[in-house]
């Protein structure tokens, strides 16, 4: 038996920082949603994104290197989430926000097998499956409650599992700082764009409000957070497959219904905790079944 840890065991540990990190973006994202357009929070996202990745590259004198065609659709598809996941916020609560996006390992999975030809064992879906199971258990869906809002947070997951497969599919990508840069300045163009033809819409998500320089340092905070989740997800992906570490996003939703009770008052009640339970236990099954396969 080998006890130095493998590839796959490090990319589970990057996602399982990245998990318990990504929540504060929607947290701070909420928050920012009662004085900011979604548009709007997500143009400073990527405009900070862009400028903290540059001195920060600076700083620990990484390269960024040249552009890349694939930067445009990888900015596309994760700006695209960011916007539906922060107009949804403006609706629903946090954690119910989360478990709709939940969906998304789901389709990450089936994109894998398609895509990437990944051998998906019957364990692996059980894991998927049961997580899902406590996220609906979480979230009890009901149509009624939420109306047409529910459907953003799936819009944001279908896009998130296309930019991850993305990254997946793109074996010359090796240098996160340089994917982070460009993301962030063709996603501030593209958001630019928008927001210019808009303004003279009454479509309220996205508009550009006043600014108010007392939530810079709110804003500030949303982008390094969201880069610091990024670059974990991207080495996380660089160490393991994309379908073995699904089912650790599914463990966002601790963390997010800590944030919504403490900042939002959603107190969760007794079957939040069971879901929350089933979740954690789906996600330790997998790094069982992975150990295993390596033993």
């Amino acid at each position: 038996m080998n006890s130095s840890i493998t590839d796959s065991q490090k990319g589970m540990i990057f996602m399982l920082i990245a998990v318990f990190v990504i929540p504060f973006s929607d947290a701070i994202g909420k928050w920012l949603s009662s004085t900011y357009s979604p548009m709007q929070i997500t143009f400073f996202r990527f405009v900070l994104q862009a400028i903290l990745i540059y001195f920060l590259a600076k700083i620990l004198r990484k390269q960024i290197r040249s552009f890349k065609m694939i930067y445009l659709y990888l900015a596309f598809f994760i700006s695209s989430c960011m916007f539906f996941i922060f107009w949804g916020l403006v609706y629903l609560p946090l954690a119910n926000n989360i478990a709709l996006f939940f969906i998304e390992p789901l389709i990450l999975t089936f994109l894998s097998i398609i895509f990437l030809k990944e051998k998906i064992t019957r364990s692996l879906i059980g894991v998927l499956v049961v997580g899902l199971i406590g996220t609906m258990i979480i979230i009890r869906p009901n149509w009624s409650a939420y109306g047409t809002a529910a459907i953003l947070p799936i819009l944001a997951a279908m896009f998130y599992a296309l930019y991850l497969m993305t990254i997946r599919v793109s074996k010359d990508i090796k240098d996160s700082f340089t994917m982070h840069f460009w993301i962030g300045i063709v996603a501030s163009v593209i958001i630019s764009i928008i927001l210019l033809f808009t303004q003279t819409s009454d479509f309220e998500m996205v508009s550009f409000n006043e600014l108010d320089h007392s939530l810079w340092w709110l804003v500030f905070l949303l982008a390094v957070v969201t880069i610091v989740s990024q670059l974990l997800v991207s080495n996380a992906l660089y160490y393991a497959n994309a379908s073995s570490i699904a089912s650790f996003q599914y463990l966002e939703i601790i963390s997010a219904t800590l944030l919504g009770w403490i900042i939002f008052d959603d107190i969760p009640d007794n079957l939040t905790i069971l879901g929350a339970i089933i979740v954690i236990a789906s996600g330790l099954y997998l790094i069982k079944v992975e150990r295993k396969k390596k033993d």
